[in-house]
C-alpha cells in the first residue's frame, strides 16, 4: 500500500442536502430537500469513434452536509450511450475546484496542476484507473494530510482501483460548504496504452454542492424558537433577526461581475426552516423575500409546508437568469453597487396580518420538485375551475437552473390530487409527458382547496438509458374556484394540519 500527499487542501464531493436534528426541537428529516446538485446524473455524451461516451456520476449516501462527516462514495461509470455498455480499462483524470466554472489545461501538456481562472489551485488533481470501467472513490474525512491508498500503474502513474473498483482517499475532506466543480477528462480507454491526444479527450463537468448549516435560537415575546438556515453556494455571515420588523437578514460573499456570470452556470440556493409553532412566522403561508433590495417572486421563492410536519421551509431558488437581472440592476445603480459588489444580501419577513388577508391563495402555476431537479409549469381550464366538471391540466417540465424546456425528453411521472383532509381524489400513475408536455383530464368533487402532487420517475430520451437524476416530488395548490380574499387564508390553515398528519402515507402510494 502506498500513500501520497496530493494537495494541502481538502477533497470535496457534493450532496443533496438534509438537515440533522435541532438541539431542542425534534424535526423529521426523512425526505430530501431542494438541491443544487443531484445524487446521480448522466452527463451529455462525447463522440469517440462510432461510440457516444457518456459519464454516469453518483454519490452515496446522497445526504451530506458540513454536519454529516461520514465516509462517502463517489462513483464514475463511462458507458456507450448507444447500448449502455460500460467501457473497459478507463483512466479518469479528476480535478476538483471550489467555486463555479474554471479553466483547465491538460496535464498531458503540463507537469503541474493548473490553476483556475482566478488563480486558485485545484483541491484535487490526479489520475485514477479502473480495469472494468467502474471507479469508486471512497472518501474518509479526517484531519491531517490528504492521502490516497492504493497502487500506481507504472505506465500511466495512475492510482489503480481494487478488484471492486474502489480507491480510498483519506484526509481533511467534506469540511467546507459551498459549490464544487468536478472536471473529468478521459485519459485512456479499452486498454492501458490507448491514450487520447489532449485535444481529443472526452471532457465532462459536474457542479455539485455541500450545504453549510446554521442553527440559531431566537427569543421572541419571551419564547425561544429554533431556526435553521442552510446555504448551498457559500458561507454566510451577519445572520440577524429583527423582532420589530419580524424579519431575518444575512449576507453571503458573491462576485457580481456581469461578464463572469454570463459565462458560468450559476444557481444560488438558500433555505430557511422555521418551526410552525412560531405564530406569525412558521405558520404563515406568505413571505416577502429580497436579494440586495430586489423582491423575489414566482419560482425564485418556494414555500414548502408539506415536507416536514413541524417545519415551514422557505427556499430562495435563484437561477442564472435571475442573477443576471440582479447584476444588471447592480450596474444601473453604481453608487449602491459600490457597497454591494462583493456580497449578496438576503432578507426574509412575513407580511402583516392585514396584508396577508389581502393576499389571495391562488392555484399554483409553477411547481418545484423536492430534489430541485425539475420545475413544472401548470395551467388549468376552464378558468375558473368548476366542481363536478371535467377540467384539463396542462403540464410542461423545464430545467430550474436555465429555465429551458426539457423538450428533448419524455418525462415519466405520477399525478395525485388530494382534498383538504389529505384524502386521495385522483391518482394517475405511469403517465408520460411527450417532449416534456402533457395534458390530463380530472374532475373535482366540490368547491375547495386541493393539493396536487407530481412525482417525477424518470426522463426518457431515444437511444439512452433512463435518466433518474431528476426524480422528485413536486407539490402545489388547486383552488376550485378561486376564493375571495380571507376565505382561502382560513382554509389553507386547516389544510396544513390535515395534510401533514397523513403526509408520510401519501409519499409512496400504497406504502
Amino acid at each position: 500500500m502506498l500513500s501520497r500527499n496530493i494537495l494541502p487542501c481538502c477533497f470535496a464531493i457534493f450532496i443533496v442536502f438534509q438537515l440533522l436534528l435541532s438541539s431542542t426541537t425534534h424535526y423529521n428529516f426523512s425526505q430530501k430537500a431542494y438541491a443544487d446538485g443531484l445524487t446521480q446524473e448522466n452527463l451529455p455524451p462525447a463522440s469517440v469513434g462510432n461510440r457516444k461516451a457518456s459519464l454516469f456520476v453518483k454519490v452515496s449516501p446522497p445526504i451530506l452536509t458540513t454536519d454529516s462527516r461520514q465516509d462517502a462514495y463517489m462513483q464514475f461509470r463511462l458507458f456507450d450511450a448507444n447500448n449502455n455498455q460500460t467501457i473497459q480499462h478507463v483512466t479518469y483524470e479528476i480535478t476538483v475546484n471550489k467555486g463555479t466554472l474554471l479553466s483547465f489545461s491538460s496535464s498531458s501538456s503540463s507537469s503541474s496542476p493548473s490553476s483556475s481562472s482566478s488563480g486558485q489551485k485545484p483541491l484535487l488533481r490526479d489520475f485514477f484507473h479502473a480495469h472494468n470501467g467502474l471507479l469508486t472513490l471512497k472518501v474518509q474525512p479526517s484531519n491531517g494530510t490528504l492521502t490516497v491508498y492504493g497502487e500506481q500503474d507504472p505506465f500511466q502513474n495512475a492510482w489503480v482501483a481494487d478488484p471492486g473498483g474502489t480507491i480510498n482517499v483519506k484526509g481533511p475532506v467534506l469540511l467546507e460548504g459551498g459549490l464544487y466543480h468536478f472536471h473529468i477528462e478521459i485519459f485512456s480507454i479499452d486498454n492501458d496504452r490507448n491514450i487520447f491526444l489532449p485535444q481529443n479527450a472526452p471532457k465532462f463537468d459536474s457542479y455539485l454542492s455541500v450545504g453549510d448549516v446554521y442553527r440559531n435560537k431566537w427569543n421572541y415575546q419571551n419564547q425561544v424558537y429554533n431556526t435553521t438556515l442552510i446555504s448551498y453556494y457559500d458561507k454566510i455571515n451577519n445572520l440577524n433577526f429583527d423582532p420589530s420588523k419580524k424579519s431575518f437578514s444575512w449576507a453571503m460573499p458573491f462576485n457580481w461581475n456581469l461578464s463572469r456570470i454570463q459565462q458560468q452556470p450559476i444557481f444560488v440556493h438558500e433555505e430557511m426552516r422555521l418551526p410552525k409553532s412560531w405564530k406569525g412566522f412558521g405558520d404563515s403561508p406568505r413571505f416577502n423575500a429580497t436579494v440586495n433590495g430586489q423582491t423575489l417572486s414566482g419560482r425564485s421563492v418556494a414555500i414548502d409546508p408539506f415536507s416536514f410536519p413541524d417545519t415551514m421551509v422557505v427556499h430562495y431558488l435563484i437561477n442564472k437568469n435571475d442573477v443576471i437581472k440582479l447584476a444588471q440592476q447592480q450596474q444601473q445603480g453604481q453608487q449602491q453597487a459600490a457597497n454591494n459588489n462583493d456580497v449578496m444580501r438576503f432578507t426574509l419577513l412575513t407580511p402583516s396580518a392585514s396584508a396577508q388577508q389581502q393576499q389571495q391563495i391562488a392555484t399554483s402555476s409553477d411547481l418545484v420538485t423536492n430534489t430541485g431537479g425539475i420545475h413544472a409549469a401548470v395551467s388549468w381550464s376552464p378558468n375558473p375551475l368548476k366542481p363536478k366538471t371535467q377540467s384539463n391540466v396542462n403540464i410542461s417540465f423545464y430545467d430550474p437552473v436555465t429555465s429551458n424546456p426539457l423538450s428533448a425528453n419524455d418525462v415519466k411521472y405520477d399525478m395525485v390530487l388530494l382534498d383538504k383532509n389529505g384524502h386521495t381524489v385522483t391518482t394517475k400513475q405511469n403517465l408520460v409527458a411527450k417532449n416534456a408536455t402533457d395534458t390530463q383530464i380530472v374532475t373535482f368533487p366540490s368547491n375547495d382547496i386541493y393539493q396536487i402532487q407530481l412525482e417525477i420517475k424518470e426522463l426518457l430520451k431515444a437511444g439512452q438509458t433512463p435518466d433518474l437524476s431528476r426524480n422528485g416530488l413536486a407539490r402545489g395548490y388547486v383552488v376550485v374556484p378561486e376564493f375571495p380574499n380571507g376565505v382561502a387564508i382560513l382554509l389553507i390553515a386547516s389544510i396544513f394540519t390535515a395534510v401533514l398528519i397523513v403526509q408520510r402515507k401519501l409519499l409512496f402510494y400504497g406504502k
